[in-house]
Parts: structure tokens; sequence; C-alpha cells
């Protein structure tokens, strides 16, 4: 097969940059040429030029898609996609569009193409398929809490460190489960912890409310901000749940509570 082109609306959108990468190694996998087209596409104009061409869009935000259905090139079968569902349509001259109702359906649009790549070794040339999930909310609850109480600290208090929760900091294990999260449409993942605020936040006011080191506290906030950044690319709200009834240790000694 001749070069695979793929397409985007610009600025491409973090989740559709992840799905395109996920098109990109399924067609590498294949054995199939794959390069990133930046030119606009238009209605009028996306046939010219060699190979087959796949373009991703959010539909309502993508003028090419919008473009595709007023021309009447790009038709469903089914429901046009809402929110978090996609459709898969192999159109006249050689496109293939995955529209998405969102960031996250255009996502799971190029997530189904590159499994159906990788199940047959090559591009679908005739494909026409939506879906979107049933539930609003699909994910686990992992604990940031641990099974004994650790004196004088009371049940659930347990500061974020690495000595208590070596797996939350492990960057390599995380890509794992958050790949593992996105093959199965899981769109959250709720991070249990009795009181999580005196691991990650410093009040200037009230210094002796942190109950971790300096460096802790640092590797905490940019653990946070790059789990929330890996799991955004996949589509993934990460949910902090709390019990807020505690008072942090430290604050508590310091003022005789």
């Amino acid at each position: 097969m001749s070069k695979i082109w793929i397409a985007a609306e610009e600025p491409v959108a973090p989740r559709v940059a992840h799905g395109i990468g996920l098109l990109e190694a399924a067609l590498k996998g294949c054995g199939c040429p794959v390069e990133r087209l930046t030119r606009p596409l238009g209605a009028a104009d996306y046939r010219s030029g060699d190979g087959w061409k796949i373009f991703v869009g959010v539909r309502g935000e993508s003028r090419f898609i919008d473009e595709l259905e007023r021309e009447e090139i790009l038709a469903y079968n089914t429901a046009p996609p809402e929110g978090e569902g996609f459709y898969l349509a192999s159109c006249p001259g050689r496109l293939i569009a995955v529209v998405g109702g969102s960031p996250s359906g255009a996502l799971y649009g190029c997530q189904e193409l590159a499994r159906v790549i990788a199940e047959r070794g090559e591009l679908p040339l005739e494909i026409a398929r939506g879906e979107a999930p049933a539930f609003r909310l699909r994910g686990p609850a992992l604990g940031l809490q641990k099974m004994k109480v650790e004196p004088p600290r009371r049940t659930y208090e347990y500061p974020i460190t690495p000595g208590r929760f070596p797996w939350f900091y492990d960057r390599e294990r995380w890509i794992r489960y958050l790949d593992t999260l996105l093959e199965h449409r899981c769109n959250v993942v709720y991070l249990w912890s009795g009181h999580p605020f005196s691991s990650l936040v410093k009040l200037e006011d009230y210094p002796e409310a942190l109950e971790v080191t300096e460096e802790e506290f640092a590797l905490n906030v940019e653990t946070f901000r790059w789990l929330t950044r890996e799991a955004d690319k996949r589509g993934i709200w990460v949910v902090l749940k709390f019990y807020n009834i505690h008072i942090p240790l430290p604050f508590a000694q310091k003022h005789g509570l």
C-alpha cells in the first residue's frame, strides 16, 4: 500500500494527538508507511495527492468534518456521534473519517480504528461503524491508604510519601495502568485518601500543617501534575476523594489539639 496520511484540525487537542499516536503505531506495526499531513483539507480538494488519508476531527468543531457532512460526502448509518461517541466512515476519494462527539470520542475512534488495523494487518478500505459508552463514569478507585494505624496518627491518617506508597511514584507502572484503563475506555480514576491536603498543599500562615518534607512535597506536586497530564491524554479524569475530618498531626501537636 502507498503512504497513508493522517491529518487533524489544528491546534490538535492532547486526546486527539494521543489517538493519532495509536493509529501511527498500528499502521507502522503492519508495515504501512505513514506520515502526518500538515496542510488544511477541504471538501473540494482533499482527493488530490497520492495515498489514503485518515482525518480525525470533532463534530461541530472541525471545519473539514462540517464540510463533508454539508456536502453529503460523510453520512452516518447511526445517530451522529455525541459526547464520548465516535463514528468511523470510509468516504469517496480514499478518505477515512474518524469523527468524535468530543476529543474523547475522537480518541476512542482512533483506538477502535487502530484495533481493526492491527487485527486485519492493513487499513480497512471499507468501514462504517459507530459506538458510544453506556455509562457516564467508568473507572476504578485506588487507595492512598494502608491497612494499619500508624501511632500517634489515627485511622485514615497516612501522609503521601515514597516510603508508604512507592507505587504512586512509579511512572512506568502508571503508564501501563493508564493504557489499560484506556483499553477498556475508562474515563475516571479515583484516588482515595483520608486527608491528602497536608501532603499536597502548603499554607503560608500555617507552615506546621505540612506533614511531609519539602523534598517530598515537591515530589508530590510534580507527580500529581504529571499524572493528571498523562491521564488527560487518555481521556481520564483524576478525582481526589477524601474524608475532610482530620487535622494534620504536626499542626495538632503545636496547637495542643
